[in-house]
């Protein structure tokens, strides 16, 4: 279960690993100098949350109004979203995964696809066990319809026609997972599968955590999960590295609102280092 925990963490984005102790407690970073004309702001999100937990502070919108383009780590408002995700979602060839499952495995998940979907792995199986798990955590959060930082961002935009881009593409997005052995995936589905309501408590936690926007918190979480280090590189710091030039590029042509996973912001290899580095100054906005 440890691993799947670890997963989750990362993939709602609510924590930051290394020994990087953050002096501020704030998501919304603001970005200057450097032959900046005008200040950009960096915004860390979290990709699950339910209605009654999401808040866009004040502080946060007015960022979002002195900006002239949102940048988000996929762009969102592409009107090929749709077809390119559903496109990538499915396994080469059409392989169903229920090939590689013990009868005993297949039951499990078969149990749950159909409670939740109303469809087991003989149609659902077709689909990549990212998705598959991108399906579970949906019905982790304890709301029917979870809210979206990232679908709020792109509404306020769209009212104040500012463009919408992306820092990587869907490609790269999914290629992160491509890399992970399917066999692995499918032990996070069965972990899931059999531990519910204790995926549910960790969620919560993860919710409460962000919303205090401490950073030094969410570290001091991220200690409770070892197996994290397998996949960090690939998740978190090869993309940062990646990202620093599409954000140079986007600042300097015009102010823009950056929204990224909350994990990508701090430690000594995340954003607003790196940042730093190329010598902006990211300074926190309270």
């Amino acid at each position: 279960m440890n691993i799947l925990k670890t997963l989750l963490l990362s993939l709602c984005i609510v924590l930051i690993s290394s020994s990087y102790a953050q002096e501020e407690n704030t998501v919304l970073w603001k970005i200057s100098g450097n032959g900046l004309e005008s200040p950009s702001y960096l915004f860390g999100t979290i990709h699950l949350i339910c209605p009654d937990d999401f808040e866009l502070s004040d502080k946060t919108k007015k960022a979002l109004g002195e900006t002239k383009q949102l940048v988000l780590e996929i762009d969102m408002d592409d009107p090929d979203f749709v077809t390119k995700t559903q496109k990538l979602s499915v396994n080469p060839g059409m392989k169903n995964i229920s090939e590689n499952l013990s009868e005993e495995d297949l039951a499990v998940l078969n149990k749950f696809y159909k409670e939740y979907y109303g469809a087991d792995l003989s149609q659902l199986g077709i689909l990549k066990p990212f998705t598959l798990l991108s399906m579970m955590m949906i019905k982790a959060v304890n709301c029917t319809e979870p809210a979206s930082y990232e679908a709020e961002l792109m509404a306020i935009a769209k009212r104040s026609e500012c463009e919408v881009k992306g820092l990587e593409t869907l490609e790269e997005q999914f290629a992160i997972f491509d890399k992970v052995p399917q066999e692995e995936q499918i032990g996070w589905l069965l972990d899931y599968a059999n531990n519910e309501n204790e995926l549910r408590r960790d969620l919560d936690k993860l919710v409460k955590v962000y919303q205090t926007e401490n950073i030094t918190a969410m570290l001091e979480l991220m200690a409770e999960y070892p197996e994290y280090k397998q996949i960090e590189d690939e998740l978190l710091y090869n993309r940062n590295r990646k990202w620093i030039a599409s954000i140079e590029a986007n600042a300097k042509e015009t102010p823009t609102f950056f929204a990224v996973g909350a994990a990508h912001l701090a430690s000594n290899k995340g954003v607003i280092e790196l940042l730093r580095k190329q010598g902006y100054k990211v300074s926190p906005v309270l």
